[in-house]
């Protein structure tokens, strides 16, 4: 019946269904949402078909490709329990949280991974390397030195494939790092700190303190009000036969949520 209503497609026709919301506009990097369980059944390809659907387009324009690497612990409920235990974060083994695309992106020669134990960036091509240098370093998860701070500094389009921007769009906490204690948080954010090992790529260990918050936010945000104050052409949700989709620009996300935080508004209720 869903098919019925909605129809099939191919990687080729999705692909073409992007084409048709960029156009000709130039950007750097392309961050991708997505969740293939949303696609089905009007899908018609696989996982590893729809990967390399989405990179050889990004190679094609030669601009840097990159998804979510989180490991958010069992169920993505949280990675405490997961590191509490003992265990490291081993950027060349640790598997992602966040879908089987995203680990099979994950294996693929070439594609970098960012130093952190919850939060870690996937990249390849042209800036992929100079993007997930250093995360680990940050006193925050996704500030200006972090590869989500970093994608504000070139012209990045982060895309959604089968998820909704006010489920899935993570750079909104990259206002919430550049402001830290001056962004209107509806209550006093605590904390503890965890100490956990990261194993980097030369395989040496380095030491991480990890910020876990006691107090849990996700049931006050709402981040249709980046709607309200956004243009269309820099934030825009729709569906693609029967599948969701969203299109933003990640400095406009930024820009407007450091606007709307400094009048004391926010994504959190």
């Amino acid at each position: 019946m869903v098919i019925f209503y909605n129809g099939t497609f191919e990687t080729n026709e999705l692909i073409k269904e992007l084409e048709s919301k960029l156009g000709n506009e130039d950007f750097d990097i392309l961050m991708v949402h997505t969740s293939f369980n949303n696609l089905i059944p009007m899908y018609q390809g696989n996982v590893s078909e729809l990967l390399d659907g989405l990179l050889d387009f990004s190679n094609k324009r030669n601009i840097t490709f990159m998804m979510p690497g989180f490991m958010l612990g069992k169920k993505n409920m949280g990675a405490e329990e997961y590191y509490k235990s003992g265990k490291s974060f081993n950027v060349k083994k640790t598997p992602t949280t966040v879908g089987l695309i995203n680990e099979i992106f994950r294996r693929k020669k070439g594609v970098y991974r960012s130093l952190h134990p919850t939060h870690s960036i996937l990249a390849i091509g042209p800036k992929a390397e100079e993007i997930i240098k250093n995360h680990h370093l940050s006193d925050t998860t996704f500030g200006l030195d972090t590869p989500f701070g970093k994608m504000n500094s070139y012209r990045t389009k982060i895309l959604g494939v089968g998820v909704y921007y006010f489920r899935n769009l993570t750079h909104v906490h990259v206002a919430e790092d550049i402001l830290k204690e001056d962004f209107p948080y509806p209550v006093i954010r605590k904390y503890k700190e965890m100490d956990i090992s990261l194993i980097d790529y030369h395989n040496e260990v380095n030491s991480y303190k990890l910020k876990v918050f006691t107090d849990d936010l996700s049931k006050r945000r709402d981040l249709t009000i980046l709607k309200k104050h956004m243009r269309i052409n820099y934030l825009t949700q729709w569906k693609y036969r029967g599948v969701p989709m969203f299109l933003a620009d990640a400095n406009k996300v930024t820009e407007t949520l450091l606007e709307i935080a400094r009048k004391g508004k926010s994504i959190y209720n």
